[in-house]
């Protein structure tokens, strides 16, 4: 446990999102709680076109709504794999100030770069559209977090890629944690360069499995 502004002991959840959020999200957070909340409206958009990848910065709305006895309505403008303009507003989020001031940092941090890579990644299947195509991001990663926004985010450009295109897309990925999102119980693959070296060729390496 860890105190917060106030003094107050802290749950793990609320003292790690404070470490991670914008010093000045945290001096507005004390201001309201100072001269009284506000019940507001956020509009989350875009400054480049990108694909629709909302699920984990909605989950992580809903996440602390429920662990700070709060409610927020999150009106989603465009769903799941759809292409969205620069500047057009991806959802709302409606709720008091006082909750949601402090979350925008991280929020911003599990809806952008999963919204860029899925329109990367849709691009990319588009252009090749017989190409299966298999998901070995994880080890690419700066962690496990990172590792399951980017396979999130080839499963959705891959399914825009899919209705656009009629591209194949991606049909799996290396890892078993993140392998749902294409449907799959476990991670793909064939062998790394590990085990061609302790084999002697690519042949004999082959014949191991």
């Amino acid at each position: 446990m860890a105190n917060d502004a106030s003094g107050s002991v802290a749950s793990p959840l609320e003292a790690a999102l404070t470490a991670h959020t914008d010093s000045y999200f945290l001096k507005t957070k004390a201001i309201v709680e100072q001269f009284g909340d506000r019940r507001v409206t956020y509009a989350v958009f875009m400054r480049r076109p990108v694909i629709s990848t909302p699920r984990l910065a909605i989950e992580f709305l809903e996440t602390m709504a429920a662990a700070r006895g709060a409610s927020f309505e999150i009106e989603l403008n465009h769903p799941e794999a759809a292409m969205v303009g620069a500047g057009e507003v991806i959802l709302y989020v409606t709720g008091p100030l006082l909750h949601l001031v402090d979350l925008e940092t991280v929020l911003l941090q599990k809806l952008g770069p999963a919204c860029v890579a899925a329109y990367n990644a849709s691009a990319m299947c588009a252009d090749l559209p017989k190409v299966a195509f298999l998901a070995m991001d994880a080890r690419h990663c700066a962690g496990a977090e990172m590792a399951e926004m980017m396979a999130y985010a080839a499963a959705v450009g891959s399914a825009h890629a899919k209705k656009v295109a009629g591209a194949i897309g991606f049909v799996g990925c290396a890892a078993a944690a993140t392998a749902p999102y294409f449907g799959q119980a476990t991670g793909i693959g064939t062998m790394p360069h590990a085990l061609i070296g302790y084999a002697g060729s690519t042949v004999r390496a082959a014949r191991t499995r």
